[in-house]
């Protein structure tokens, strides 16, 4: 039963009102002054509370006020029969919902008020309890010092409205910083627009992001759908440079251009941008304008790879097992220390989201409660045959050597993708010096791969 506290120095006004409200099924409270209406939201809970402005000793305002500090979220509508129409809008800037004015509207006005402010209350309430929900669906674990100070981070960018750059490698969250950002913000029960750069259609990249006509047909762009809320633009060095000029002005001014067409609209809403490659570099190579990179340079949150941060390992490792056990209604699985050991041991090239993948398909596949080293296949194993013949032939130390090395050189680009800069830095060497090896080498660099294939 809904319950609601009515807050009025007059005896009379507090029982008609009550009388109305308890007729509709609504449970009431009362109190005849400010002091006595603040100790009883200290220690109870109300749907609505009706306070009148004009009181001895405390207003309404006042009382407001306290409220406000004590549960900002309380739902409070103002009855006024003494004050003006400006008293009752500073009540409004001040937190109230609505207000009464003195003598009451007729019955079937004040029951739809208060019915109103009762909805408002409980849709509020529910969309607090889905937020609270994803924020807990996308939620960054760990406990090293650089995931702290990432979602340290995520939280101070979202109380701004500016746009912000998420960088790091594939799989190490950056989709969950960017719904994470939106969420934690006051855009959050606006729309949240994902928009991966290498997946839009070249030939019709503008119509997908600005809008416009095609075949007589009105089409909103995706900047449009994103009204209010936050633009999530992933991959953003697949972006063309005429795209990167175009959004680059839409930066500047907060205005959009529909398709073939010469009216501006004002565009209100956050971006957020997101790589998973070194910019810099992109910037060099010219598939990144500078003044782009620039622009979009300024809250900057850099994600670690998970092999920098193997003290999270453990923790995802249970993690990722308890939600997806409880996700299937599936026994909760655990890791054994010797398991935990061997996920410690390796690098991760995918990060959270290769552990996340490895943790699930174990849970299914293993018939047990506890999961244990033997049960783990480690990833590579093409690589290690690979080894393992080259041990059984009859060769020299040095053919030996640069066999062996060709062959790990070989698993690391796979491992990343042949992405020279993240294959370097896991090798912690120069990449002028990966050229060189894989020339030596006779590998192929990833433009000869593509242009041959």
């Amino acid at each position: 039963m809904d319950k609601i506290l009515i807050v009025d120095d007059e005896e009379n006004i507090i029982e008609s009102i009550s009388m109305i409200l308890k007729s509709e099924g609504y449970e009431t409270e009362s109190c005849l002054s400010g002091a006595e209406a603040i100790n009883k939201v200290k220690n109870s809970e109300y749907d609505l509370i009706l306070l009148d402005i004009k009181m001895p000793r405390m207003d309404g305002i006042e009382v407001l006020e306290k409220i406000m500090e004590i549960n900002s979220r309380q739902v409070v509508i103002m009855i006024t029969g003494h004050g003006t129409i400006e008293t009752a809008v500073e009540a409004i800037k001040k937190g109230a919902y609505n207000f009464l004015q003195k003598p009451l509207p007729d019955l079937y006005e004040l029951k739809l008020i208060v019915k109103n402010a009762v909805e408002f209350k409980k849709s509020r309430d529910e969309l607090i309890r889905v937020r609270k929900d994803l924020i807990e669906t996308y939620k960054i674990v760990g406990s090293s010092e650089k995931i702290r100070n990432a979602v340290d981070l995520v939280k101070k960018f979202s109380k701004v409205n500016s746009n912000v750059l998420v960088t790091g490698e594939s799989g190490t969250g950056k989709e969950l910083a960017a719904r994470l950002i939106h969420l934690y913000s006051d855009k959050a029960d606006k729309p949240f627009i994902e928009i991966s750069s290498a997946n839009l259609p070249e030939e019709k990249t503008d119509l997908e992001l600005f809008g416009g006509i095609e075949d007589g047909n009105f089409i909103k762009g995706k900047f449009e759908l994103a009204e209010g809320g936050t633009i999530f633009l992933d991959e953003i060095s697949n972006l063309t440079g005429e795209v990167q000029s175009k959004l680059l002005k839409v930066l500047e001014t907060n205005k959009i251009m529909r398709l073939g067409t010469n009216i501006e609209i004002h565009l209100n809403a956050r971006f957020i941008f997101a790589s998973n490659r070194d910019l810099l570099e992109e910037v060099k190579s010219g598939n990144l304008r500078e003044d782009f990179f620039h622009r979009i340079n300024v809250f900057r949150i850099d994600l670690p790879a998970l092999r920098e941060i193997p003290e999270d390992i453990q923790q995802l490792t249970e993690y990722f097992a308890k939600k997806f056990c409880t996700e299937n209604n599936i026994p909760v699985k655990k890791f054994s220390k010797s398991a935990i050991d061997l996920l410690l041991s390796l690098r991760w090239a995918g990060n959270a989201r290769e552990l996340k993948n490895l943790v699930e398909r174990l849970i299914i596949s293993v018939d047990k409660k506890v999961i244990e080293y033997e049960d783990i296949e480690i990833p590579g194993s093409r690589h290690l045959k690979e080894f393992s013949e080259l041990f059984n032939k009859n060769m020299t130390l040095n053919d030996f050597q640069n066999e062996s090395e060709k062959i790990f050189l070989l698993k690391m680009l796979n491992d990343y993708k042949y992405n020279i800069s993240q294959t370097a830095d896991a090798l912690k060497i120069q990449r002028s010096h990966l050229y060189k090896l894989l020339t030596k080498y006779d590998i192929p660099t990833p433009k000869k791969r593509s242009g041959t294939s």
